[in-house]
């Protein structure tokens, strides 16, 4: 071969190889898997807030004290996330078993969106007269609830998730809202939903538990409200001086706790000190002390939580759940159920004499590898796509203000999983904060156990 030849080859490669870099590049810029793998991008999104605030929109209320449809809540919360999420249009191929039968029930598109992944939904059981209603936690989306959302499902349930005021678009949606508004959804989805029909559950996770509390021990409550779910629940913060955020927001241009990158489609990862503020208000509503200027609470209570939860203090929740269980009626008392993950040595004296209490135990080489479940890991399977045991996304977000920690949590081949206690991030210092529930098979089992057993009780 002549010099021309070769010369020629290899321009061709160089430009053949550009032209694949660059095709790469516009990959991960395009899809919501790629972009929260893309170091690269990780970086400068959070060193410059590329994803931290929502579209310049106008925004219109839902009216929720007229009590519309909830298909107009549905459509009302789809085009808001569309006006103000500014990646509301990328491809997500995030496929769970439940955006599948979104599909099929002509709900969603075949090729989702993140609009499409994280807005509000009713999947829809043919012919029941029976629903549970799901409300997700702060900085979260109803993503939250497309794991269990199958539980529900495969029991004979109708599933609407509730969007709470603030979600759904970027981190900086939540400098302004106030736990009023989140209180206006609440009622607006219970009240709904009991108009729609005969059976109704509810169940919330973490900030979105306590604002059901809240709700259900302001009033008396319709006879067709069958139980209260309640999956790592908010009671007290973990962090004590949760108080003084609103005093430190009052500070000009001190807004945010955390700064980051963002890329989690389905839950912010900066967090401002509003927030802080409108979720410690929310937690105050259900304090002890507060429940007992109200009437009690009459109602199967089943609770998922973690002995070393860092982001809520997990005695807090045990002596509220106390609370709850010693005023309710005796023949509900049987049915309250706590699922412990971790020591049981953390419960008070007396707690299980009268109160159910699974406390599973690893069993797997897998499950023996995790640190400990995190606040975030109870709803989600192993096998969800985006925060399962084979997902792309990484939540690292203990190590914002370590660029060396952080780069090690969101790119080492082998991470340590588990809660990022003082102790873990001692031993383990680059800890990937476990995003999924190593138990959830043993989980659905409980919920179902449950679910029975309140449905017999009613058929008396």
């Amino acid at each position: 071969m002549n010099n021309n030849g070769l010369t020629l080859r290899v321009a061709l490669r160089i430009a053949f190889g550009f032209v694949l870099s660059v095709f790469s590049h516009i990959t991960v810029a395009q899809s919501c898997i790629s972009q929260a793998s893309d170091f690269k991008f990780i970086t400068k999104s959070k060193q410059q807030g590329l994803l931290r605030f929502e579209n310049k929109h106008n925004h219109q209320r839902f009216n929720y004290h007229a009590l519309l449809p909830f298909n107009d809540y549905l459509d009302y919360a789809y085009k808001h996330i569309n006006k103000a999420n500014p990646r509301a249009n990328m491809p997500c191929p995030v496929i769970t078993q439940t955006y599948q039968q979104l599909v099929t029930q002509g709900k969603r598109k075949p090729d989702p969106t993140i609009a499409d992944i994280t807005a509000p939904f009713e999947l829809t059981h043919p012919n029941s007269n029976k629903v549970a209603l799901l409300i997700h936690g702060l900085t979260d989306s109803p993503f939250t609830y497309h794991d269990l959302a199958q539980v529900y499902y495969q029991q004979g349930y109708t599933v609407r998730t509730v969007l709470l005021p603030g979600h759904g678009s970027a981190a900086s949606a939540l400098l302004n809202v106030d736990v009023s508004q989140w209180q206006q959804a609440i009622k607006y989805g219970v009240e709904r939903s009991v108009q729609d029909f005969d059976e109704v559950i509810l169940a919330g996770y973490s900030t979105g538990a306590a604002l059901l509390i809240d709700y259900a021990t302001k009033q008396t409550t319709s006879p067709k409200i069958k139980a209260l779910m309640l999956f790592s629940p908010g009671s007290e913060p973990h962090n004590k001086h949760g108080y003084m955020a609103k005093w430190i927001d009052a500070i000009p241009f001190v807004n945010w706790i955390d700064k980051d990158a963002d890329v989690d489609f389905a839950k912010y990862e900066s967090f401002p000190l509003n927030a802080a503020t409108a979720s410690y208000d929310a937690m105050s509503l259900t304090s002890v002390s507060s429940l007992n200027k109200r009437s009690a609470l009459k109602l199967p209570i089943f609770s998922v939580l973690s002995d070393i939860d860092t982001t809520i203090d997990t005695r807090a929740t045990l002596k509220l759940l106390s609370a709850l269980h010693k005023g309710n009626s005796i023949e509900y008392k049987p049915l309250d159920t706590l699922v412990l993950y971790g020591s049981t040595d953390i419960l008070p004296t007396g707690f299980t004499s009268d109160y159910a209490v699974n406390n599973p135990q690893c069993t797997t080489p897998q499950c023996k590898k995790v640190h400990g479940i995190s606040h975030i890991a109870v709803v989600n399977s192993p096998q969800n796509p985006h925060y399962g045991i084979n997902a792309t996304y990484r939540n690292c977000g203990s190590f914002i203000n370590d660029e060396s920690l952080y780069k090690t949590c969101k790119t080492t081949k082998n991470p340590q999983l588990g809660e990022r206690t003082s102790a873990n991030l001692k031993h383990y210092p680059a800890l990937q904060r476990l995003t999924y529930n190593p138990h959830f098979t043993e989980l659905k089992m409980q919920i179902n156990t449950f679910i029975k057993k309140v449905e017999n009780l009613q058929g008396k």
